[in-house]
């Protein structure tokens, strides 16, 4: 099935030759530099200089930053197919992930998208849970010896072996839980120098595989030598382990019966590694640094975990979802979001050439002055129901939005709950002074540096924290 045919006139009758403003920089490079220097700063306060559209220039990059919820609707949702993906981010990521969701577009995409989709549906996903919480016990058992020896915990080294961990599991059940470390500094070495070039105005490895670092070689060849392994191990025995691989193995087109080549399920897996594990691990560190520095929001987490432990019946853990949602609204992985113009385009009455890239950036409308009160202030309680209902629609896009949204959402979701929920029934998480959070853009927004914590055991029948413990 090939996508519709597209109209590609604009949506007014004329398109408007205005110029959005926006910082020059220099004759050369443009904005690059600054951007360099501090991506997030310098777009902050290009928007608070020049308003919600801002014209850039990086290198030979035209580009203009949108940071209004109707805009990132017109983007993303109504005129989605004036926007591809075909930017220079993109270009960079297909040299790890192939033709995957992530660095593809139109057919290979969509193929892609109907393969995976039905493995991630809530009721599939919930059947991971068993596996989320053995490796989440695993993890609370040396947090007590850690806990009875007065031990420190690094929270965003604890939450990156726990996330691989449970991503090792999930998608290849047993089959490489004495690589998770190799796979993981694969992943990161990956993703950094993948940033690397992407700030790099004439990239070389765009030109041939040749000229990318050995570095980043020698990742790619790790991860691939585990993958390809296990792809052809499952192929020739037939075992069906029922892990996200085995899923992926059955999975097949309606029409013809087509299934993945082992090209595209080394492509999918790869992309689903890089973007879910290490983006979930960074916004469960954000969660827990961010309710550590809130008694009422810990103390909230705590009983309701409690009570979940003497239900029958799972609960929802609203107060355990919001906390995460107020997280990843302060701190969304995904940081910056680009698309391409295929077409011209006008956007709040500027215009959009074609061929110019687009970029949307989910931490600064998420932080938005006239959509959030406050929005330097950690608060939970934006998530209550009533709060979401009357708020704009697209004020709000951690998993990104319209055709091209995460498909991992409802397992990220899953994950986090139930790995917050597991650990504020045992412990409160207590941040050593003197720290604080140091968000660093990349790929995806990560924390520079470790986020040193001390654990203290919770009384299961007071639930309060025992002082004679985790000191």
């Amino acid at each position: 099935m090939g996508l519709p045919d597209l109209n590609l006139s604009s949506p007014d009758t004329t398109v408007t030759r205005n110029t959005a403003p926006g910082p020059q920089g220099s004759l050369l490079w443009g904005c690059l530099k600054e951007f360099q220097a501090d991506s997030i700063g310098f777009l902050a306060e290009s928007v608070r200089q020049y308003g919600d559209i801002v014209r850039f220039r990086f290198g030979p990059v035209v580009a203009y930053l949108v940071n209004r919820p109707e805009y990132v609707e017109h983007v993303l949702v109504s005129q989605s197919r004036r926007y591809d993906k075909n930017t220079r981010s993109v270009s960079k990521v297909r040299a790890t992930c192939g033709d995957s969701l992530l660095s593809s577009d139109g057919e290979p995409w969509l193929r892609h998208r109907r393969l995976i989709q039905p493995v991630f549906q809530p009721q599939h996903v919930a059947e991971f849970v068993p596996t989320i919480d053995s490796s989440t016990e695993e993890m609370l058992r040396s947090w007590d010896a850690k806990a009875s020896s007065g031990q420190e915990i690094d929270i965003v080294s604890e939450m990156m072996g726990l996330t691989m961990s449970i991503a090792a599991r999930a998608f290849f059940a047993s089959d490489i839980r004495d690589q998770t470390a190799i796979i993981e500094q694969a992943l990161e070495d990956i993703l950094k120098d993948t940033w690397r070039r992407l700030e790099t105005p004439f990239d070389l490895a765009a030109i041939s595989p040749l000229f990318h670092r050995a570095r980043f070689r020698r990742a790619l060849r790790e991860i691939d030598s585990v993958v390809y392994r296990i792809i052809g191990q499952r192929r020739q025995s037939g075992v069906d382990t029922d892990d996200l691989l085995s899923r992926l193995l059955r999975a097949h087109e309606a029409d013809d019966g087509t299934r993945f080549t082992d090209q595209e399920l080394r492509d999918a897996v790869v992309t689903l590694l890089l973007a879910g594990h290490e983006t979930t691990a960074n916004a469960l560190a954000s969660t827990f640094y961010l309710v550590s520095q809130s008694a009422p929001t810990q103390d909230r987490l705590v009983n309701e975990a409690n009570q979940q432990a003497s239900d029958s019946e799972p609960a929802e853990l609203p107060e355990t979802r919001k906390a995460f949602l107020e997280a990843i609204r302060m701190y969304p992985s995904i940081w910056i979001i680009e698309r391409h113009a295929v077409a011209d385009d006008q956007i709040g009455g500027y215009l959009i050439p074609k061929g110019s890239t687009v970029i949307l950036s989910p931490y600064l409308l998420h932080r938005h002055g006239e959509f959030w009160q406050a929005p330097e202030r950690y608060a939970p309680d934006r998530f209550a129901l009533d709060r979401i209902a009357a708020r704009p629609r697209y004020v709000y896009i951690p998993f990104g939005l319209g055709p091209h949204r995460c498909i991992g959402e409802h397992m990220a979701l899953l994950v986090a709950t139930r790995i917050l929920s597991r650990v504020h029934r045992d412990f409160r998480l207590r941040l050593i002074a003197g720290q604080a959070i140091h968000p660093v853009p990349g790929i995806t927004l990560r924390h520079d540096g470790p986020l040193r914590m001390t654990l203290h055991r919770v009384d299961q029948h007071s639930q309060t924290m025992n002082p004679s413990q985790g000191r």
